[in-house]
């Protein structure tokens, strides 16, 4: 499955990010082997896969985490909006005139973590099939998340209507009174995540009907 050997460490991963380097890449150890690769949907929040062996070189576990560029990105993507919010807290910021301001924030922020979390939760799904199917492991599909689970279908509910309802706000009130990044911001964060959502959904569909 390894095409590249290479050490986990942060500055192979930056580079793997800036290359776009989209080979299968690990770190091979006596008991542990740990593999990473880039997506096309995870330039930079691909997941780092570990497989464990026992004494006698049998499977035991394959566990998961993100790389140390994705945690990296998450960081840096929300610091700009959270500097922005101190700055006005020390400018005298005055959060009742402003209350659509921190509603529009909040908003953002958590479409922003929703949206990473998608693209890395997919991105590891798609993964893990691929390497269950190359190790031939039956069973182990089950593991992976249920896409209409209760927790997904809740989740659902709220972040549809949230989502459109946010592009309308951009479109109706953002863009005409002036506020044309706002508005941009929030169509393109909104839509990115119905739009990841919808395509793991049919994604699922279309590999349920060929089972």
């Amino acid at each position: 499955m390894i095409e590249l050997k290479e050490e986990n460490t942060f500055m192979n991963h930056l580079w793997t990010v800036i290359s776009r380097d989209f080979r299968v890449k690990g770190e091979i150890s006596s008991n542990k082997i740990k593999l990473w690769k880039q997506g096309f949907w995870s330039m930079s929040i691909y997941p780092i896969f570990t497989f464990e062996f026992n004494t006698e070189n049998h499977l035991i576990n394959i566990t998961d985490k993100q790389n140390p560029i994705g945690k990296l990105f998450r960081i840096f993507f929300l610091l700009p909006l959270v500097i922005v919010v101190f700055a006005q807290i020390i400018n005298g910021f005055d959060f009742i005139a402003n209350l659509k301001f921190i509603t529009l924030f909040g908003i953002i922020i958590s479409l922003l973590i929703l949206l990473t979390r998608k693209v890395y939760n997919y991105e590891k799904q798609n993964q893990l099939e691929i390497i269950y199917d190359l190790l031939d492991i039956e069973g182990e599909e089950k593991t992976i998340e249920k896409e209409w689970s209760n927790k997904k279908i809740i989740t659902r509910i709220f972040m549809y209507p949230f989502c459109i309802g946010l592009i309308l706000l951009a479109i109706f009130l953002l863009i005409p009174n002036g506020e044309i990044i706002k508005g941009i911001v929030s169509i393109g964060i909104a839509g990115a995540y119905l739009f990841a959502d919808i395509k793991i959904l049919f994604r699922k569909k279309t590999t349920g009907n060929t089972v």
